[in-house]
């Protein structure tokens, strides 16, 4: 993939990059296959928090997306379990 592609995998992850709607509303298109591989389902709430990130070529801002449905999912089967 290129640099201007939407988004590219490496070893550790992938780099998506942050688009804006004409709302004005920031947001990111994460690729089917970390989406299938996270486990995550259309409608998931996801919560979006920025950070700094650091790197072997410097710091830059990113953000961290954590799914709030998938956690409350898991731990339902987690007490299914039991």
């Amino acid at each position: 993939m290129t640099k201007d592609d939407v988004s590219e995998q490496n070893s550790v992850g992938y780099v998506v990059k942050v688009q804006e709607a004409p709302s004005g509303e920031l947001f990111v298109e994460l690729p089917q296959k970390l989406i299938d591989q996270l486990g995550w389902e259309a409608g998931d709430d996801v919560e979006w928090e920025e950070s700094d990130m650091w790197e072997e070529w410097g710091e830059h801002k990113g953000f961290t997306l954590s799914n709030k449905s998938k956690l409350f999912r898991d731990a339902e089967e987690d007490d299914e379990d039991w």
